[in-house]
Formats: structure tokens, sequence, C-alpha cells
């Protein structure tokens, strides 16, 4: 699967959400300049909060990875969020708003590119340096999803704060909380639960973890939903989500195949 970037300056500015019937607009991304996001209607519940996810390979030397996944609140009663954006020129990030509602509730981005800065600025992250998540999690099946099949998700009991949480994030679609079920343990798979995900096939998912130190603190996994060798569609109904519901929050940018 092959992403193709639109460069946000050939964008416009304003989008619809998918799932409220209220939206969000966000500046030219540049790399460390402030990036402003903007949320539009009246019928979002406040506080706001933004989801900022990196997504794609890093674009520095050996594949440096110095993007961190944020999750940053609104001001009390505040519309406007503006903050540095500290990811490289030439990478590529998607944005989640959510309001006092749930998660995901503004909508989801596609897949935006970084720009680069126009004001002079110098780096403001370290290039030679990797960010790393506090824990890792994975997936049974490795490393995959599949439409309407049993997943687990697991992870080192030993190595979180808490009991971990687990975000959907597509872009350009609906964005969701996954399901939690009952915690298990299992030789050879740690700590987990069983999800299986009413995400349709074809879809680009993206699994962000977390425990008590935060959204992110686990890292994320980018995976596209495969039918399976025997396609099941029984979990799949009007409201499942996947890649194309409607039209996205945030840029633009157009998808293919290779």
């Amino acid at each position: 699967m092959v992403i193709s970037i639109i460069p946000a300056f050939l964008l416009s500015s304003t989008f619809l959400s998918l799932v409220s019937a209220y939206s969000f607009t966000i500046s030219t991304p540049r790399q460390c300049q402030n990036l402003t996001v903007s949320v539009t209607g009246e019928d979002g519940e406040p506080p706001y909060r933004l989801l900022l996810l990196p997504f794609g390979p890093s674009p520095l030397p050996d594949n440096v990875e110095v993007r961190q996944i944020e999750d940053i609140p609104f001001g009390a009663g505040e519309t406007v969020l503006s903050f540095p954006l500290r990811y490289p020129d030439r990478s590529q990030f998607v944005v989640v708003v959510s309001d006092g509602a749930g998660f995901g509730t503004g909508g989801t981005s596609v897949v935006t590119a970084v720009l680069p800065n126009d004001d002079g600025a110098g780096v403001c992250f370290d290039p030679s340096t990797n960010v790393s998540p506090s824990f890792a999690f994975s997936l049974n099946p490795p490393n995959q999803i599949v439409q309407c099949t049993p997943t687990r998700l697991w992870w080192d009991n030993t190595t979180v704060q808490g009991i971990p949480s687990f975000l959907g994030v597509i872009p350009g679609g609906r964005s969701f909380v996954v399901p939690e079920g009952p915690i298990t343990d299992v030789p050879s798979q740690g700590t987990g639960f069983s999800w299986t995900p009413s995400v349709r096939a074809g879809t680009t998912l993206v699994i962000v973890g977390g425990d008590d130190r935060g959204v992110g603190s686990g890292g994320s996994l980018v995976t596209i939903v495969s039918a399976g060798v025997r396609p099941n569609e029984d979990c799949l109904d009007d409201d499942s989500p996947s890649s194309t519901p409607g039209s996205p929050a945030g840029p633009p940018t157009s998808t293919g195949s290779a």
C-alpha cells in the first residue's frame, strides 16, 4: 500500500467532521513552527483534546525517529489550540479531535505532510536521538488485524502502569476506543484481551496504546485490515468504521495501492 501526500499549501484549511456537528481546521504544518487547530461549530461539548499521531517512516538519516505521540488539551473553554510542531520536514501525521462526548467526535484527518519552516527557526528536536514508548504491545495473530476475526492485544505486565487501554485511529475515517474484554494471562503472550474488530477490510488502522502515563505511552502500530482466507462479515453493519466513510476532517490526501 502506497500513500501519496498532497502538499499542505495546495489544500483548503476548512474540513468537515465525520461524526459530529462540529469540525476543526488546522493551519499549514511547518517544521518547528506553531500548528494551530481551531474547533468550529456550536455542538461540541468542551473540553476539547487533540491527539497528534506520527504516521509513516521517519525522513531523517538512518530513520531516526524523533516524533512523539502527543495528547494535548485545549485550555478551559477554548476552541483554539496552538503548539510547536516538533516533527521534521517531509514527515507525516494524523490529527484526531475529541470533546467531552468522547474520543474522535470531531473527526480524524487524513495523512498530512509537514513542510519546511519559513521563518528561519532552528531545529527543535535532536535528529540523532530516537524516542521510544514506555512499553510495547503486540497482536496475535502477529502484526495483523483480520476483519471480524478475534485478535489478542497483549503486553508484558511488568512494563505497564495500571491497565493499558487502546485507541483505533483511521486516517480520514471514524476513530474509536478499542473495547477491552476480560484481561487474561497466556503463556508466551503475556497479559492481554481478545477483541473482534468490526472494521472493514482494506482500512488503514493505527492502534495506539496507553497506560496511566498517558495516551501513546505504548506507542502505535499501523496495519491494513485484511479480509482473511475465508472472509467473515458477520460483525459488520452500516456503522462499521472504514477508511472512506465520508468527508474527512483535516487536510485531505490521496491514497492508492501498488
